[in-house]
């Protein structure tokens, strides 16, 4: 933007202020009015940054009643701090800095700024206001509640909960740490990136999410792209990708996946795998021999066998390329290619069938195979 074009914004705006000022309706007694000194502030402000910046805290508390179970804490932005305690109130504390360009602007600003925890029936909800027009500051909430309570929660933001009976999410978006939770985890998350600890158990619909869980007992996922991460499951997992990224290492229960589309990578699997889903790549190696069946349309798969115990290969490929290990043979029918084999003294059933693709089957060094 050239210094002409510049100087018309400049006037622009001026004229405009002023406009405003006198067809507006008439300020509160207290509130600072309106001289061109002071726009000028306003204006180095906004580019130069806040003259005077002044911390402020605000508390409110809440009488839990035996038919309060549920901390609503609807579309609060900013990032929040959540933990289960012994209390038997709700205990908010909201902490921000306010900037303007002086002390007055500052004053006005914090005698705007309000926080409030009602409750009606079997929900309490935490409010944050903010009278003054315009973009409200920056602020952090550390939230004591009852441990039995449930937490709901959604909008935007940056959320850390802990020790509560369970969490619901409501289209949530933004950063989330869950942990120590023992209750359900359930409702939506979208554009986020989430990280669930020891024990959790989620149920939950995902999209554009970059999710974590360690060692959960139980996850249900149904994820629309994004990517999933779940290290050393204590109970079952069951995902429905739409084209999702998955990795899962290590399980402590059986794993299902159905759906369509993505990647996943699977380690250490030690429980039952079933895979039913139309392009999706899968790399698989198992740990031990554990029933294992796998149909996939229209892309790859790799399966690694583990390296001890017995169990029956049922291998077959239409339209498409069989990799066998050493000592394994398959035999051709038209654009089908088909083999089975006994591992040591047989065992649990691995079945792999892919429909238009790749299929490759390995043996870990030095394991025999026996057609």
């Amino acid at each position: 933007m050239g210094k002409r074009e510049l100087l018309l914004l400049v006037v622009f705006v001026v004229l405009g202020v002023g406009v405003y000022q006198v067809s507006a309706p008439a300020a509160p007694a207290d509130a600072p009015g309106f001289s061109l000194s002071r726009m000028v502030q306003m204006a180095k402000s906004h580019f130069v940054g806040d003259a005077v910046r002044t911390p402020v805290t605000r508390t409110a508390t809440l009488a839990v009643t035996p038919e309060v179970t549920t901390l609503d804490l609807g579309e609060v932005r900013g990032a929040m701090f959540v933990a289960g305690t012994d209390r038997e109130d709700i205990l908010v504390r909201l902490d921000t800095v306010i900037g303007g360009m002086d002390e007055a602007d500052v004053a006005q600003q914090e005698k705007g700024l309000g926080l409030a925890v009602t409750g009606a029936g079997p929900v309490a909800t935490v409010a944050v206001s903010f009278e003054r027009g315009g973009r409200p500051p920056r602020y952090e909430l550390h939230i004591e509640v009852p441990s039995r309570l449930k937490v709901q929660l959604g909008g935007r933001g940056s959320a850390e909960i802990r020790g509560v009976a369970s969490v619901h999410l409501d289209e949530y978006r933004g950063e989330l740490n869950v942990a120590e939770v023992a209750g359900p985890i359930t409702g939506d998350l979208r554009e986020s990136r989430a990280e669930f600890g020891p024990g959790t158990r989620m149920d939950l619909d995902t999209r554009s999410v970059r999710l974590r869980a360690e060692a959960p007992a139980s996850v249900v996922l149904r994820s629309e792209r994004g990517t999933v991460d779940v290290m050393d499951a204590t109970g079952p997992v069951s995902i429905k990708t739409d084209f999702a990224r998955m990795d899962i290492r290590g399980t402590g229960g059986p794993v299902h996946i159905t759906g369509e589309g993505g990647t996943i990578e699977l380690r250490d699997v030690r429980h039952p795998l079933t895979i039913e889903a139309d392009r999706l790549t899968v790399n698989a190696e198992l740990a031990i021999p554990v029933a294992t069946t796998i149909t996939v349309d229209d892309d790859t798969v790799e399966v690694t066998l583990p390296a001890e115990g017995g169990l029956q290969l049922e291998a077959a490929i239409e339209n498409g390329s069989l990799r066998l290990p050493d000592g394994m043979t398959a035999t051709k029918t038209g654009a089908r290619e088909a083999a089975s084999a006994t591992l040591g003294e047989g065992g649990p059933l691995v079945k792999v069938t892919v429909n238009t693709g790749a299929l490759r089957v390995r043996t870990r060094a030095g394991r025999p195979a026996t057609e």
